[in-house]
């Protein structure tokens, strides 16, 4: 028996090494002993190939009110057939909207856009309200998370911790220091980006708000055997491995 302890220790010891343990600072985020972290919002800028969905309310009559239209005020029916109600940002960065025409939007945010597009309509209507929203704005996540597919965003400045909220959270295996953005770099190229969601200097970052079209790409850790959670298991299985051990050396 006094030899058996030696084994046994030996044993338990190479299936503790071979199980990699996975503390909770690996399952933080934006890990800081701060209480308040400053935070930098950056607001959308509307890029080509946007579909923006543009109402317009006013005291006018509404028999020249063309953008109060039912139909276009049905945000379900705008989600399942959004170019049917929307309007495409062309290549040149103009959208063509019905009796005010042409008006360029590529590079201003959704309030800016409002303001110009409410001053041309203030020679139409009495006293306009104008309202952008961008109706193909949908990101991917995929990778160590708990429910991956895609995902339509509401507002635009949504970062990729919202995005990580809706699909779950991300599961205990994830590389929250190294989660990849492809994003798109104009209309036919893409760029490929990195986030350390560990780091509070990322909710600073621009790359940290997200994009139409973005694919989110979560990476699992290195090595993925055993949580803390189920470090029990590792246990379970030594003291298994010690019986066997010892009923077959005993007999």
């Amino acid at each position: 028996m006094k030899n058996l302890k030696p084994k046994f220790a030996f044993l338990f010891f190479v299936i503790i090494s071979f199980s990699s343990c996975i503390t909770n600072k690996n399952l933080e985020y934006i890990s800081s002993d701060n209480n308040i972290i400053k935070s930098t919002t950056f607001n959308y800028i509307v890029q080509k190939e946007d579909l923006l969905s543009v109402q317009i309310s006013s005291t006018t009559k509404s028999d020249y009110d063309f953008f109060n239209l039912q139909e276009t005020s049905n945000p379900q029916l705008m989600s399942k057939n959004p170019y049917l109600y929307g309007y495409l940002v062309r290549t040149d960065g103009i959208v063509n909207l019905p009796m005010i025409g042409n008006v360029k939007v590529e590079g201003f945010t959704i309030s800016e856009v409002e303001k110009v597009i409410q001053q041309i309509a203030s020679t139409y209507f009495k006293d306009p309200i104008v309202k952008v929203n961008i109706l193909n704005f949908k990101v991917s996540i995929l990778g160590e998370v708990n429910s991956p597919g895609e995902y339509s965003i509401v507002r635009s400045n949504q970062n990729v911790l919202h995005l990580i909220g809706k699909s779950n959270d991300l599961t205990e295996f994830a590389n929250r220091k190294k989660v990849k953005i492809i994003r798109k770099n104009g209309v036919e190229t893409s760029k490929v980006i990195y986030l350390d969601l560990t780091d509070p200097k990322t909710l600073n970052s621009k790359n940290f708000y997200l994009q139409p079209q973005d694919i989110v790409y979560i990476e699992p850790m290195k090595k993925k055997f055993y949580s803390v959670r189920s470090l029990s298991n590792a246990v379970s299985v030594s003291i298994s491995a010690f019986t066997l051990y010892y009923l077959i050396t005993t007999n």
